[in-house]
């Protein structure tokens, strides 16, 4: 009984996790694309 309670708690732990990540998807890609936008040889080297 203890090994079936367990098997499925970590089940949902994994469906949590996994949510949390592709919800971190989208602002991750905003700050990287940001990030790539500002990046300019002038930038870089303050010429």
């Amino acid at each position: 009984m203890k090994q079936i309670i367990v098997m499925i708690s970590m089940i949902v732990l994994g469906i949590a996790i996994a949510s949390f990540v592709i919800g971190f998807k989208a602002p991750a890609e905003t700050v990287a694309n940001k990030a790539v936008s500002e990046l300019t040889w002038e930038g870089l080297y303050g010429e």
